[in-house]
């Protein structure tokens, strides 16, 4: 029985130590202006890195092969894992640099006509996030650019959107860290 009490006080002790968890969760007020909202949440791995997942829910316009346009709504993901470079700030505060990959399906109908809309994008981002408050809680805001490849195809009855290519990528989110 003796041992189970070293263990816990081990336990405890080790733990202590340890530095509080720390997470953002974030919303995207660009993708807005793109017709899609964004919801992420980042969760720090260590003191220099962190993990950013993101769910997207995206509504766009779309032109029907001989039909009138119509919505197109789909779903997407995102992952970002951000390497920060700052000496003075622990993740999820400073300068980062983030490889990404991001993958969106969206499908529509309008009349007899249907279609399915589908995105893949991978590429880098360099950013900073300022997170204003005390050290462990307050609001947060992520500024970041780069350049990613993109590759859009559609299928079934949708026109006019063909992309593939390397674009500029510019980022805004505003959340709250705890």
């Amino acid at each position: 029985m003796n041992y189970k009490l070293v263990f816990a006080v081990i336990a405890i002790v080790a733990f202590s130590s340890v530095k509080a968890q720390e997470n953002v969760v974030k919303v995207n007020p660009l993708g807005l202006a793109f017709g899609f909202t964004e919801v992420s949440y980042e969760r720090v791995l260590s003191e220099g890195s962190s993990l950013e997942l993101a769910v997207a829910f995206t509504s766009v316009e779309a032109e029907f092969t001989g039909a009138d346009k119509s919505n197109v709504t789909g779903f997407g993901a995102e992952a970002k894992y951000k390497l920060y470079f700052s000496s003075s700030n622990d993740a999820p505060r400073g300068w980062y640099g983030a490889p990404l990959v991001n993958f969106s399906s969206a499908s529509g109908k309008s009349g007899s006509s249907e279609g399915k809309i589908s995105l893949f994008s991978a590429g880098a981002v360099a950013g900073y996030q300022w997170v204003f408050g005390g050290n462990d809680t307050g609001f947060a805001l992520d500024l970041n650019f780069g350049a990613q490849y993109v590759n859009v195809k559609t299928s079934g009855d949708i026109s006019g959107i063909t992309l593939d290519g390397i674009l500029p990528r510019i980022g805004l989110s505003l959340g709250y860290a705890f």
